[in-house]
């Protein structure tokens, strides 16, 4: 093997990720991967962003491919580079996001001798990517490129689909790594074949289709039982496009729709009977409902366990439209419906609109009044906590406009949206990283995702911003505007609304559980060349989100709220319905 050779096959293998549709590739720099990354910077078709952090890359293409439902390629060197990718691969595969992860190694030769930057990276990544392919160390032979461009096709096709998710390509490389122009009669014979081998390239990943028996007995299952409801958690961006279809199912069944912010169905027009308060409404206020049609994740709300164990006590039937993966942690669903959410949606569309519920039957809905009282005790609530987490979180999302995104982290972040923030307005996706439901990499991805060319408002606390500073690099290289919304509430306040703190574990509990950080977003933007701003009023943080969202490039918001806002105002809403019993 020479290094005209070396150089033949790690360009054939950036041609081929351009030939079969990959745009954007997220590279980290170092010495073992040079050949890859000269030959992906010489393709045109692609861009390049470069990330010295490989963690913060990661997520960055986790955010960029999430956004956009396309896959995106990481580069690496060797050694602990690789395994820095390990949290966002993580996520993008319980979350059903298509990467490809390629890491230069050493050749085998220099493996278990003490080769310097040399580690086992086969099956680095072990059950949590779709594929682990060793492409091989470079060789002679119009065979091994035929092979390369082969392997490069089959992993981007395992990322894809049926499951999508990630890939893991594994390159071995030897030295010299610097590129090299062919010269024998050998390696222009190479080079002409390599250029044979370069051109479009369909890829047509398997679908997982649902069993029609299944949906068939849904559909009766909805034309019998005229009260029931539909929930719908985290889903992909690409579901706005069923939005309608949705609607129309809801309709013509008579259900009311809970559907929390990342489902897609929040944030833009809805039709029939919406329910936005549901994670503030008691159990045992709940109208008797007797079907309930899940779609994709778990709901995040934390009164979904105690209502879905109520309703399987109750027997009622549970069906999961699960997409290509389980969603069914209690075991206790009447049945699962495997395969595209679509196009279920679609073919349960089909058949009940033979076969309708009668009409006074689709009154059920208008049982749900509850969510009216919900919504009048949300009001109440935030008008007597006007200036909490909760007041600030509603206003940042009504100042998003139509057409950008809305990122929300994880921990207390998601589920006060879900808890104050009505439903409608303008169309907005909503991009969560609810996979593994971590804080990691949350200023990455959302920098990541700008990558659609769409502005972002990402919503975190400060603690996850504090975990993520390495992020704001990433962030300087955003596509859109990028306005990062730190609602700082002196530490994950999440954990003193659990049992634990109910416990009186004294000062141990803010060392170990909130840890609160300390950090001011302001400084620490401004120190890395951010645009950076203090909002400390619903009303501010609103404008500054607006006024954020309209100019190029990242600006951090911090937003301090009072430590206890989202506990004042849960607090107050349920006091409201205790009021209210006989």
């Amino acid at each position: 093997m020479t290094a005209a050779v070396q150089t033949l096959w790690a360009q054939l293998l950036a041609t081929t990720l351009a030939d079969a549709g990959v745009t954007r590739c997220v590279v980290s720099p170092g010495s073992r991967s040079t050949p890859l990354i000269a030959a992906l910077a010489s393709e045109p078709r692609l861009a390049l962003v470069t990330l010295i952090d490989e963690r913060a890359a990661a997520f960055f293409a986790l955010g960029a491919a999430r956004a956009t439902e396309a896959p995106v390629a990481l580069v690496c060197t060797s050694g602990t580079a690789a395994a820095h990718y390990l949290p966002a691969i993580i996520e993008a595969s319980l979350a059903g996001v298509p990467l490809l992860a390629i890491t230069a190694d050493r050749p085998p030769e220099l493996q278990d001798c003490g080769a310097s930057q040399t580690i086992d990276q086969i099956k680095l990544y072990g059950g949590f990517v779709r594929g682990a392919i060793d492409l091989g160390a470079p060789s002679d032979g119009p065979g091994a490129l035929r092979a390369v461009r082969r392997k490069v096709v089959q992993a981007i096709t395992l990322a894809l689909g049926p499951r999508p998710g990630p890939v893991h390509l594994e390159v071995p490389l030897r030295k010299p790594l610097e590129p090299a122009a062919p010269s024998t009669a050998a390696e222009l014979a190479l080079a002409r074949t390599a250029a044979e081998l370069a051109g479009a390239v369909a890829i047509a990943p398997p679908r997982l289709a649902p069993d029609p028996g299944a949906i068939h007995a849904l559909a009766a299952a909805i034309a019998r039982e005229p009260r029931g409801a539909i929930v719908a958690g985290a889903l992909p961006v690409g579901f706005a496009a069923v939005r309608d279809a949705l609607h129309d199912l809801a309709q013509r069944a008579g259900y009311p729709v809970i559907a929390e912010a990342g489902s897609q169905l929040r944030f833009a027009s809805r039709r029939g009977t919406p329910i936005d308060h549901f994670d503030l409404i008691p159990t045992a206020e709940l109208p008797d409902t007797r079907l309930v049609i899940q779609l994709g994740a778990e709901p995040v709300a934390a009164a979904w366990p105690a209502w879905s164990a109520a309703l399987a006590a109750a027997g009622a039937q549970r069906w999961v439209l699960a997409g290509p993966t389980w969603q069914d942690p209690d075991a206790a669903a009447h049945g699962v419906i495997l395969g595209d959410v679509a196009r279920v949606i679609h073919a349960l569309d089909r058949e009940l609109a033979h076969a309708p519920p009668a009409a006074a039957e689709r009154a059920f809905a208008a049982a749900w009044t509850v969510e009216d009282r919900a919504a009048a005790a949300v009001h109440r609530a935030l008008e007597a906590h006007p200036r909490g987490e909760p007041a600030a979180l509603r206003a940042a999302i009504a100042a998003v406009p139509e057409g950008a995104a809305i990122q929300i982290g994880n921990s207390l972040p998601i589920r006060v949206i879900d808890q104050v923030c009505a439903s409608g307005g303008p169309a907005r996706p909503v991009l969560t990283q609810r996979g593994a439901a971590g804080i990691d990499g949350l200023i990455a991805s959302a920098a990541g995702a700008t990558w659609s060319g769409r502005p972002v408002l990402l919503v975190l606390g400060d603690v996850s911003f504090a975990h993520d500073l390495g992020g704001l690099l990433a962030a300087r290289v955003a596509r859109a505007p990028l306005a990062i919304l730190v609602i700082d509430n002196a530490g994950g306040q999440i954990f003193a609304g659990l049992p634990f703190a109910r416990t009186d574990p004294g000062p141990a509990f803010e060392r170990h559980w909130t840890t609160p950080p300390g950090v001011d977003p302001v400084a620490v933007a401004a120190a890395l060349g951010l645009r950076a701003t203090r909002a400390d009023s619903p009303a501010a943080v609103a404008a500054a989100v607006a006024a954020a969202l309209e100019i190029p490039g990242a600006t951090v918001i911090h937003a301090p709220v009072p430590p206890s806002g989202a506990r004042d105002v849960r607090r107050t809403v349920l006091e409201t319905f205790a009021q209210r019993k006989p």
